[in-house]
């Protein structure tokens, strides 16, 4: 058997030992070579017209990129999209698919929707994928609201989506039946336009876990230090005076990094606040106790003043 033209090889080394049969047939691989290449396992099927070269193992990507081959009309969605965007609370390595008709692809979990077009779409890596203001409502589908307000928050801060834009995706998107809409209208509506994004996942949760027991924090509040600084604490309650500061033991583990938070801290308490620091091992080790604390510290406070 002769070997494949170096350009075939060449291609399909770029797109993950992937090859359409289109291309075989460009390259002169046909009739009995094709066959015989597949008898061989040179070449393995895997979706109507898509060959991976036997060579190259399976990946996630290599999945993700011959569903795009095998629909060029369709894009990926869902946690798929989510994960290549690398949005947090959507690891998966499942394969979905969104397209204006059904799909039938093996492996691949197919979607069908009206509401999306080309400007919903972008690419990424030869991959096509919804742009995040589009991906956002597709997740409602998938995620809890606490989830879908953690991905909302790290989407805006790391410029991907504005808020206005959600909003108006969402009112595009949202409608009688379909799946996702009440979580994606909810989430939104709670969500002042002009508040600072969460840094953090931790934020998040530390938030709503107040919440739930009572105690409605504010969001990166500004205070004017003596020296004429202002800095923004991450949950505060101005009434009493109680700021809790969210950290990251990798962010916030260096010594200039500590000596800044103490002198922060210091400068807040010639002011009458009180700090309370969570660090991620708090959030994500120790949960509900940490939130009781903090709880605790809340009422106390609240006695005080």
């Amino acid at each position: 058997m002769r070997p494949f033209p170096r350009p075939l090889l060449t291609l399909a080394q770029q797109r993950h030992g992937l090859v359409t049969a289109a291309e075989l047939t460009k390259h002169g691989v046909l009739g009995r070579t094709r066959s015989a290449t597949l008898e061989s396992g040179l070449v393995v099927p895997v979706h109507r017209g898509v060959y991976r070269l036997g060579s190259h193992a399976e990946s996630f990507e290599q999945r993700c990129l011959a569903a795009c081959l095998a629909a060029p009309d369709a894009c990926l969605s869902g946690p798929t999209a989510g994960r290549i965007w690398g949005l947090r609370k959507v690891r998966t390595d499942d394969v979905h698919l969104l397209a204006r008709r059904r799909i039938h692809l093996l492996g691949v979990t197919a979607h069908r929707s009206d509401v999306f077009g080309p400007d919903d779409v972008t690419e990424r890596g030869g991959l096509r994928l919804l742009r995040p203001v589009r991906l956002a409502c597709d997740l409602a589908w998938f995620l809890s609201d606490p989830d879908l307000e953690s991905v909302f928050e790290q989407m805006i801060d790391r410029r991907l989506a504005m808020v206005p834009a959600l909003r108006a995706a969402a009112r595009r998107f949202c409608g009688c039946g379909r799946p996702g809409s009440e979580r994606l209208a909810r989430v939104l509506e709670s969500r002042p336009v002009w508040l600072k994004p969460a840094d953090s996942d931790l934020e998040v949760q530390v938030r709503r876990g107040l919440a739930a027991a009572g105690f409605e924090f504010e969001r990166q509040v500004p205070v004017v230090l003596d020296s004429g600084v202002t800095v923004h604490l991450d949950l505060a309650d101005r009434a009493i005076k109680l700021g809790i500061e969210v950290d990251h033991v990798t962010w916030h583990g260096g010594r200039l990094d500590a000596q800044r938070d103490k002198g922060r801290d210091r400068g807040l308490a010639r002011l009458g606040w009180t700090i309370c620091r969570v660090t991620d091992d708090d959030v994500l080790n120790r949960y509900a106790a940490t939130i009781a604390e903090l709880v605790e510290i809340v009422r106390s406070r609240s006695e005080e003043w």
